[in-house]
């Protein structure tokens, strides 16, 4: 049976963002987060994080440090979210077998398909929401809601670059709490 889901972006909405999330030292969840994954979880949306990670083509950290820092999320966050992809490329490194094109880095939309083809997702009652224009660009032509948080990038610029793009969210929300307020309201 498919079940609607939360497609969420990491830094700035899950975390803190910071210039490159390197170690567990410095995994600082936002206020208000594991109430509103509790809420979403408890309402029935799957809960997947889909997450843009080019500090491991930069060489900043690798695919296994990345795995603590989720598994330390995952457990602050009891459990939640269900599941974790992330995009480890960068177009242009030459040194890096991670520096090329692909379908998987945001804007792009292969990390929203990935999920996808794990999970049966009801994408007409679904939304993506994050802190940048492409977090939301990467929806595309589907059938989902998309929500611009106000708690990581500086917002006007990501809404400008979505307007720009000839995009706009269903709604801009200073941090999860609003947006889960959002996703759960009744629908006419």
């Amino acid at each position: 049976m498919k079940r609607p889901a939360v497609f969420l972006d990491r830094d700035g909405s899950l975390n803190v963002e910071r210039d490159f999330l390197r170690s567990v030292a410095e995994l600082e969840i936002l206020p208000g987060v594991l109430d509103s994954l509790q809420r979403l979880h408890a309402a029935g949306f799957l809960l997947i994080v889909l997450t843009n990670q080019s500090g491991i083509a930069r060489g900043y950290y690798d695919e296994s440090e990345l795995a603590r820092i989720h598994e330390e999320m995952h457990g602050r966050l009891d459990g939640l979210p269900r599941a974790y992809l992330h995009c480890p490329h960068l177009p242009g490194l030459e040194n890096s077998p991670y520096g090329r094109t692909c379908t998987c880095r945001k804007p792009a939309d292969g990390l929203l398909r990935q999920a996808c083809e794990l999970f049966e997702v009801d994408l007409e009652r679904s939304f993506v929401v994050g802190d940048s224009a492409r977090d939301l660009q990467m929806i595309g032509d589907l059938p989902l809601g998309g929500i611009l948080l106000r708690s990581g990038k500086p917002w006007e610029e990501e809404l400008a670059k979505l307007r720009a793009a000839d995009r706009s969210p269903d709604l801009v929300a200073a941090d999860l709490s609003e947006a889960c307020d959002f996703i759960l309201a009744p629908r006419a």
